[in-house]
């Protein structure tokens, strides 16, 4: 169990939450990456507009498993000024499921093995004053 406390959230962020450094691991010029994150609480807001204003909402678990392949070309994109990406251009499979802890309602995906990734990309972004 992690120690989110849905409604104490810093005020300032937006669809964000933290969570604990090892359930990322990242090899970036390798492209590789894996997100992995089981019976994470967080909040089901059931509509766009409810996110944004804050409710009404729902306490929810969130289990999901993200993994970067890293077997793509090597992409570096910049404007020369503000902003630079250097990537590796990958493909990504995902297992995610949710459950409503009100409402009961589950969803839960089809295997990660059977994921088809349009676009995928794992690498270092520098933009703005941080460029």
């Amino acid at each position: 169990m992690n120690d989110f406390n849905p409604g104490t959230e810093p005020s300032g962020l937006f669809w964000t939450a933290a969570v604990p450094d090892d359930s990322v691991d990242v090899a970036p010029g390798a492209g590789t990456a894996r997100w992995e994150l089981t019976d994470f609480h967080t909040r089901d807001f059931h509509t766009l507009g409810n996110s944004i204003l804050g409710g009404p909402s729902d306490p929810a678990i969130v289990s999901f498993v993200m993994t970067w392949s890293g077997q793509g070309d090597k992409v570096k994109q910049t404007d020369g000024e503000t902003f630079m990406f250097d990537s590796v251009v990958s493909s990504v499979a995902i297992e995610w499921s949710a459950t409503n802890e009100t409402t009961g309602f589950h969803f839960q995906s089809d295997p990660a093995s059977t994921s088809e990734s349009e676009f995928a990309a794992v690498g270092h972004e520098k933009n703005g004053r941080f460029f």
